[in-house]
């Protein structure tokens, strides 16, 4: 790793799944998710096919200790598109303790989409139609 940290600038190279960070903080990897941010990696970079940031990336995955790095080093919690959303990716991988993160760190549960598959869909009926009805009681108790 030292070899990095002489010539940081190697890392912010993208990928079609994003920059490093984006790919560690999917793949989990938590010391190697702190280690880019110390370096100077920005945890609000949108990136990858996707145009998301980190935390979604981690969200959609269930790597809790890694959404909770992101929020502790200041990533934003988009909910503009919600297939950007961190909550919407969380609800999909079934993880409950990063919804309960994302609620704690103050994501808006409330916002709807309309689209093509949604019609006035917030994060609760979001839950209710993939079948996580824990997740889906934990957002009604919010509302």
């Amino acid at each position: 790793m030292d070899a990095v940290s002489k010539h940081p600038e190697c890392l912010v190279q993208e990928t079609p799944f994003g920059s490093w960070l984006h790919f560690a903080a999917k793949q989990g990897a938590l010391e190697i998710v702190a280690y880019l941010i110390d370096l100077g990696l920005p945890t609000n970079q949108h990136g990858g096919l996707s145009d998301s940031l980190p935390i979604e990336q981690a969200a959609a995955e269930g790597h809790a200790d890694v959404v909770a790095l992101l929020i502790q080093k200041g990533s934003q919690l988009e909910t503009d598109v919600s297939t950007r959303n961190p909550l919407f990716s969380a609800i999909y991988a079934g993880s409950i303790e990063v919804v309960e993160l994302l609620l704690n760190a103050g994501i808006d549960h409330r916002v709807r989409y309309n689209g093509e598959n949604m019609k006035g869909m917030d994060a609760h009926a979001f839950a209710l139609e993939r079948g996580e009805t824990e997740i889906a009681a934990l957002l009604k108790n919010r509302a």
